[in-house]
């Protein structure tokens, strides 16, 4: 089952329907439109934006990482990505976000 974090963003039109949206993602279901951020799955980079039609698959689905947002659509889930960076160097002066992210999950 997909974990997430405590404490994850979301996008403001998803906002709306984070209940529904919560139940897809532990069903490993999908909304058309949903977009999942999740912390990379390689280590090059920091964060993966994954449409939620890969929950759908046993394989991914069994291996993803945890998720720390979602949004509506992808310019919504870059938007939540963009926040995500700014409140992590605004916070940390640094651009660590996996690091900040589980940092704030304690708060």
């Amino acid at each position: 089952m997909p974990e997430c974090l405590k404490k994850v963003y979301i996008g403001a039109s998803a906002r709306k329907k984070a209940e529904t949206i919560e139940r897809v993602i532990e069903r490993g279901s999908m909304l058309p439109e949903l977009y999942l951020i999740t912390f990379a799955s390689n280590g090059a980079d920091q964060l993966d934006i994954l449409h939620s039609r890969y929950l759908l698959r046993e394989k991914i689905r069994e291996n993803l990482p945890p998720v720390a947002g979602y949004a509506f659509g992808m310019d919504e889930a870059l938007e939540v990505v963009q926040c995500i960076a700014e409140d992590t160097y605004a916070a940390t002066g640094a651009c660590d976000m996996k690091a900040y992210l589980l940092s704030i999950q304690n708060e």
